[in-house]
């Protein structure tokens, strides 16, 4: 395509920008039109990925068909498949007459399925089998129907670390990523910054009737140098911050650094003018990175000493939790071509905050300063599922032990083996089982002794999860359950290869009960670290007091 059409394009779909990779979107998004291949765009939130669907449906056969943008990630887990696939009347409790899904009413235009890393695993089975062979049922019926529909899918999600955590069908990724569109985000297309604010500038001026700001110099060059986490979104909310707010609409850098979050200003990148200009950036970075190290170095001595107290183990070789000034530097040297991105960085403190908050995700919320649906996100993303399930593991609190470590004859047992229990229920939440195995994993070294194998050991602990189950409880008046209750059962097979006839098996169960008007997947993390911790003592204190 020439660069005079690539404009074109732009003006009709309001995209604004030079940048190289942007142009090569465009393009792609223009080639693939006329054909029917599913195509996936990934990048950031808030970079503007929601017109590449709307130029391949402009420009493929389909345009004059329907056209449809769903956002997966905002409809509830337990309506997501009515809204799709639709649903016939007395499907469940509310759905009081038929309704056609989005694929029915899609038929011969294009579906643009936003945030589609959200969907619930079953849903993503039956997305898949629509992708397929074009055939999907409604729920609620027997009745196989047919659509015609192209799929164009749209995430901000890593979708590699999705799959290898059990939270994305690799499948499902690879029949929707037949094509693939990366759009950049902001700080990879810093030369649009600059057009960007003054297009949304612009457009503020008209909406509240006065003149548009006007950025200097050095307020363009702190425009350039900012992160911009939220990308293209984050500076439209400033410029019409800016509009409304500055009485002088000649912007300085001064005025301009106001309106950008202090949180982040810190990590904005620095704009050397000059080779000491440069210098001092390098030097400020470094010495950010000192200060995470100085404190995960000084978290980490205090978590050794506080769980020698509670295992009553002897201090001796823990190191005090003030640490010379030139100790930290031999240890920041030592570790300073380890690379650590901004992502790193962001998940250790996710981590601390849930640490010190003991797994509450309210409090550690507050503590980053963000909300705790954006904490939550961030959680599954940066797979820091298991820090809640083992937070009162590591921290001591709340954990009482009938049994200890001390009755074991280490004489004769030195080792155990704790092997993985697969899921085997109905209802999959794919974490359980990685938790539940790393729980128990982690009681045992904590208060044994014993060697762990993953082998054949003197005592060995195989089993699966059997049942994982939801139930209605307390029914009220009106015949709807005011709560519900979550089960949890795993089946155990102990075995003594030392002594085989102290071999036996059990059944160990745990629930939990919250209120029916929350969704599952808003609690069930908290839920399953409570049972998790209940059934890993059950199974420590019978294996310490049966061994």
């Amino acid at each position: 395509m020439t660069q005079q059409e690539i404009q074109s394009i732009k003006q009709r779909f309001g995209i604004i920008g030079t940048n190289s990779q942007l142009n090569r979107g465009i393009e792609i998004a223009v080639q693939v039109a006329p054909t029917d291949l599913s195509v996936l765009v990934t990048g950031e939130s808030g970079v503007g990925k929601e017109f590449f669907p709307q130029i391949i449906h402009a420009y493929s056969r389909r345009k004059h068909g329907p056209y449809f943008a769903v956002n997966c990630g905002a409809i509830p887990e337990g309506t997501i498949d009515s809204e799709l696939f639709g649903h016939e009347k007395g499907a469940f409790t509310d759905a009081k007459s038929d309704r056609k899904g989005y694929f029915e009413i899609a038929n011969g235009g294009t579906l643009f399925l936003d945030e589609v890393g959200e969907l619930p695993l079953s849903t993503q089975v039956r997305l898949l089998r629509v992708l397929e062979t074009g055939e999907f049922i409604k729920m609620g019926s027997s009745q196989v129907q047919k659509t015609d529909v192209r799929v164009v899918a749209a995430t901000n999600l890593d979708m590699g670390r999705a799959i290898q955590e059990g939270r994305f069908r690799e499948d499902l990724y690879y029949r929707l990523n037949t094509v693939e569109i990366k759009v950049p985000s902001l700080r990879e297309r810093r030369e649009d910054i600059p057009l960007l604010f003054r297009k949304f500038a612009v457009d503020f001026s008209e909406k509240y009737r006065m003149p548009a700001v006007r950025l200097n110099e050095d307020a363009i060059q702190l425009l350039k140098s900012y992160y911009w986490y939220g990308n293209i979104r984050q500076l439209k909310n400033i410029a019409e911050q800016i509009s409304i707010i500055e009485q002088n609409h000649d912007i300085t850098a001064e005025t301009l650094r106001k309106y950008l979050p202090e949180n982040e200003a810190e990590k904005s990148l620095a704009v050397p003018t000059n080779r000491q200009a440069g210098s001092d950036s390098f030097m400020n970075e470094r010495e950010l990175l000192y200060k995470v190290l100085f404190d995960m170095k000084r978290d980490m001595n205090e978590l050794k000493e506080r769980v020698a107290q509670l295992s009553g183990m002897p201090q001796s070789g823990i190191q005090s939790s003030e640490v010379s000034r030139t100790e930290d530097y031999q240890v920041a040297e030592e570790v300073k071509d380890e690379p650590t991105s901004i992502e790193d960085v962001e998940k250790e403190a996710i981590r601390k905050a849930l640490e010190r908050s003991e797994g509450n995700r309210k409090e550690a919320a507050a503590t980053l300063r963000m909300s705790e649906r954006t904490l939550y996100r961030k959680i599954k993303e940066y797979g820091l599922y298991l820090v809640l399930c083992m937070f009162w593991v590591l921290s001591g609190c709340s954990v009482s032990y009938k049994m200890n470590g001390a009755s074991i004859d280490y004489s004769r047992t030195k080792t155990i083996g704790i092997a993985e229990f697969p899921n085997m229920a109905a209802l999959v939440h794919p974490p359980l089982s990685a938790a539940l195995s790393d729980g128990i994993r982690d009681l045992f070294q904590r208060q044994t002794r014993l060697q762990q194998t993953r082998k054949s050991g003197d005592l060995e602990l195989e089993g699966e999860i059997t049942g994982y189950d939801l139930t209605p409880m307390a029914i009220s008046a009106d015949s709807y359950a005011s709560e519900t209750k979550l089960t949890l059962t795993v089946r155990v097979r102990f075995t003594n290869n030392v002594s085989p006839d102290e071999s036996f098996e059990k059944t160990y169960t745990a629930y939990q009960t919250f209120d029916s008007s929350q969704l599952l997947n808003d609690v069930q993390d908290q839920l399953c670290t409570e049972m998790i911790k209940e059934i890993s003592e059950q199974i420590f204190n019978d294996t310490v007091a049966k061994w």
